[in-house]
């Protein structure tokens, strides 16, 4: 085989940052999975705001694409794509805008109590300069207070059925 002629470039070297969790619910896998959809996710996270874009089924699917602006600031609007769907075991989303990249990686674990062990893998890279900045500002601790939050939403609302009051920060990715 000969030498290509033609060879990707590299105009910009991405910052990346990878931020683990875990969350755990007193709720099996097949109560906790359904509720990670961007549609069900009205039922108990207050400030969710999605634009559906393609869901066949009209819930989370393999495929399935939606759009957000992070933190309702309308110049970046966010592209997610449903990239992993395995019903009661994981789900993956890919979040894009111009700045960044992001990797949600979600995978569910019973436990022999009748619970869930919910681990969270979130990989962000950084698109252009703007981007590799705010990658570099993203901190472990607020991935894990937002994980702490969205845990603590959604087991009161599995309890209780009732949407809690929305906190007073939110994680910037």
């Amino acid at each position: 085989m000969g030498e290509l002629s033609r060879k990707p470039k590299q105009t910009i070297k991405g910052e990346r940052v990878v931020f683990k969790g875990k969350q755990n619910y007193s709720f099996s896998p097949e109560d906790v999975f359904p509720m990670l959809c961007p549609v069900r996710e009205y039922e108990y996270l207050p400030p969710w705001e999605c634009d559906i874009v393609y869901l066949d089924s009209g819930l989370a699917e393999l495929g399935g694409v939606f759009t957000t602006y992070p933190h309702g600031e309308r110049d970046q609007k966010d592209v997610w794509v449903i990239s992993r769907h395995d019903t009661n075991q994981a789900i993956e989303f890919v979040r894009v805008n111009g700045l960044r990249s992001m990797i949600y990686r979600i995978e569910l674990e019973g436990t022999q109590t009748g619970g869930t062990v919910a681990s969270w893998e979130q990989t962000i890279t950084g698109l252009t300069e703007e981007g590799n900045k705010h990658v570099k500002t993203l901190k472990q601790s607020d991935f894990t207070a937002m994980l702490a939050h969205m845990e603590e939403l959604l087991q009161h609302y599995l309890n209780t059925i009732l949407i809690l009051p929305p906190p007073i920060r939110y994680f910037k990715g």
